[in-house]
């Protein structure tokens, strides 16, 4: 769980801690939904019995934190402490996507304040009541269902926690790139500064004027921006490579590999499938193998015979 950084104890990377750095970013926005068997509607159905009208809680188990007080107060602060509790599933909120929980008693009974059970989610024709200490709107992803797979929901988990500690990873691979000194040095040669105007100017149904001009000077400075960029990021992947020992709290973003068409140019590179019984695709216009300004030269035996 993300908790407030402690300026008394700071995290170091001597430490070794795993995350090396304190996490930030909530579970919850790399959940993957595809691994849910129902949805939200047909698990909180799932606490209706046949001819009855009153709704059950849904059993579970929830990370919850233990001091309730604590958790309601400030639930990332240092001193709290996470635990997989035995709950009952209320309700469900549609626009935030949480779920109500309700932590069981020690003989595992949702029951009111009043000690009387809980039905249709704690709604009365008055409303809803105000949270008991012992509830909480959670996410799915710290909410597991009895009645779920838990080997589902363990690599639900595991990939979420993954995918969270590559991005912030790659969050800060790109604060170190972004840091880096940029003395103004590394420009872009005026000959391709040149080129890019012209190819800009070029462009078809393209106003020309003093106008365009004056606006071109913003993004030639975004283009020798991205260039001393490019330039700290290709430096900075060398030391990192040369290094792994040294950087080995660096992630070094993956490398996609380019596909190269296998055939054609222009409009030709891409090859559009075809299903049975059905004929090629007409090449697009302007894109004809042969060029218009050939003549067409027929055979000797053509040209008698014509």
């Amino acid at each position: 769980m993300p908790r407030h950084p402690d300026p008394h104890n700071p995290q170091t990377i001597e430490q070794g801690h795993d995350p090396l750095f304190p996490i930030y970013l909530p579970l919850k926005v790399f959940d993957n939904e595809e691994f849910d068997c129902r949805t939200p509607t047909e698990w909180i159905n799932m606490g209706l019995e046949p001819g009855s009208e009153n709704r059950k809680p849904v059993p579970g188990k929830a990370l919850l934190p233990t001091d309730d007080f604590l958790g309601h107060e400030d639930p990332k602060s240092q001193k709290l402490k996470y635990e997989w509790c035995s709950v009952g599933v209320l309700d469900y909120d549609k626009e935030n996507k949480l779920y109500l929980v309700h932590k069981t008693s020690e003989d595992g009974l949702v029951r009111d304040e009043t000690g009387k059970p809980i039905l249709n989610g704690g709604v009365t024709p008055e409303g809803r009541s105000p949270l008991l200490i012992c509830q909480y709107w959670v996410p799915r992803i710290q909410l597991l269902f009895c009645a779920e797979d838990p080997r589902v929901f363990t690599r639900r988990v595991v990939e979420a926690n993954a995918l969270r500690k590559n991005t912030e990873a790659l969050l800060l691979y790109n604060l170190y790139v972004d840091c880096m000194p940029s003395e103004g040095q590394r420009l872009v040669s005026e000959q391709s500064l040149n080129k890019i105007k012209q190819w800009a100017m070029s462009t078809p149904r393209m106003r020309k004027g003093p106008a365009v001009l004056e606006h071109l000077s913003n993004p030639l400075g975004e283009v020798n921006l991205d260039y001393e960029r490019s330039m700290n990021k290709i430096n900075f992947d060398k030391i990192v490579s040369s290094k792994p020992e040294t950087f080995s709290y660096v992630t070094l973003p993956k490398k996609e590999e380019e596909k190269v068409p296998k055939q054609g140019e222009g409009g030709w590179a891409k090859v559009v499938p075809c299903h049975p019984g059905q004929s090629p695709p007409a090449p697009p216009s302007g894109t004809s193998p042969v060029p218009r300004t050939h003549p067409l030269l027929l055979p000797p035996a053509w040209r008698a015979g014509v």
